[in-house]
């Protein structure tokens, strides 16, 4: 509990939506990865790309200062940051087996050290080279046996595997069975499509989290799986949106639920979500949908929501009580925190 300045006692607000670089690790990783691509659409002037690798330096500053993070979080009111590599800057799919396990194991060790210097304030996600799934496994296990880290943070895609692979299953055993927490965040879209204009980041980002939704719902992962704790980013993406479609073709279409046992949303009510959605409106519809038991507050820092907390208790329509789950309770009864 932190007190406010009046003197009285609030929950603590916890950002699960947070992200990190590793500097080693990004000097490696960055040329692989669609962070570091400058556009080239017809009418981009040089100014421009210019502005854009000024704000990239600042970004990636941030992310990888701990004091700065601090003194942002305090600006913030935000108590706890829970903190995941950003797999826009510094995903490994593209990475061997033996490179990818090395520089997600220098992750994994840069996180705990950031967490154990600042216990109070931080909780890690730890990360794993899913492109592998025997090194996922065995990274996994490391990560809450040897550092302490409390959740793995995925892609949306395994290398060239949706999340529902068969190859993936003995990595979402091994979650389960740990009590693992998984954040499903995107690292990037990088269909031509998606490269015109920032598509990949303004509408690919939602559209992988929807994929990401949709093939652990139709090839059965949730439905083999029933006590994993999946949170999604951006509030799942287009998913939540437009279920009444998804739950036609259910009731419709024999072959969309040969893999399900009960309807789409059920499915998605057993997820968890973060409240980086950007317009209060799309906030309220995602609580109607799931439940605020199933909403975390996140911010997406050093990027997104600057006033993570103002936007949650703004969103008029929410109760008092849906406000203070989303703010801090729902992720501190997740991931354990006293």
């Amino acid at each position: 509990m932190t007190g406010n300045s009046s003197g009285s006692k609030r929950p603590r607000a916890i950002d699960f939506h947070a992200h990190i670089i590793v500097p080693e690790v990004y000097a490696v990783a960055a040329e692989h990865n669609i962070f570091s691509e400058l556009p080239t659409d017809p009418g981009v002037t040089d100014e421009m790309r210019d502005a854009i690798k000024g704000r990239a330096g600042q970004v990636l500053a941030r992310m990888s200062d701990l004091t700065d993070r601090i003194a942002k979080m305090d600006a913030m009111g935000v108590d706890v940051q829970v903190l995941s590599a950003s797999l826009v800057h510094q995903g490994l799919e593209w990475a061997d087996a033996q490179t990818s396990l090395r520089l997600t194991r220098t992750t994994n060790d840069w996180i705990a050290k950031a967490v154990a210097a600042n216990p109070a304030r931080l909780v890690g996600l730890g990360t794993v080279p899913l492109h592998v799934p025997s090194l996922a496994v065995a990274e996994l296990e490391r990560c809450m046996r040897d550092l302490g880290l409390k959740v793995a943070a995925i892609s949306t895609t395994a290398g060239g595997m949706e999340l529902g692979d068969p190859a993936l299953r003995p990595f979402w055993e091994k979650a389960e069975a740990l009590g693992a927490v998984v954040y499903i965040h995107p690292g990037g879209n990088r269909d031509r499509r998606f490269k015109r204009f920032h598509l990949w980041n303004s509408v690919g980002q939602a559209f992988e989290e929807a994929m990401a939704i949709s093939s652990l719902m139709y090839d059965g992962v949730l439905d083999a799986f029933p006590r994993l704790k999946i949170c999604i980013s951006h509030g799942g993406g287009y998913m939540p949106y437009y279920m009444g479609r998804i739950d036609r073709n259910y009731l419709e279409k024999a072959n969309t639920r040969v893999n399900m046992s009960k309807p789409p949303l059920d499915y998605l009510r057993s997820l968890y979500f973060d409240s980086c959605v950007y317009e209060k409106p799309v906030l309220q519809h995602l609580v109607d949908k799931v439940g605020a038991d199933q909403v975390l507050l996140g911010s997406d820092y050093p990027v997104g929501e600057m006033k993570p907390i103002e936007f949650v208790r703004e969103t008029s329509a929410l109760s008092d009580a849906q406000k203070e789950k989303i703010v801090g309770a729902n992720a501190a009864a997740l991931l354990g925190l006293s």
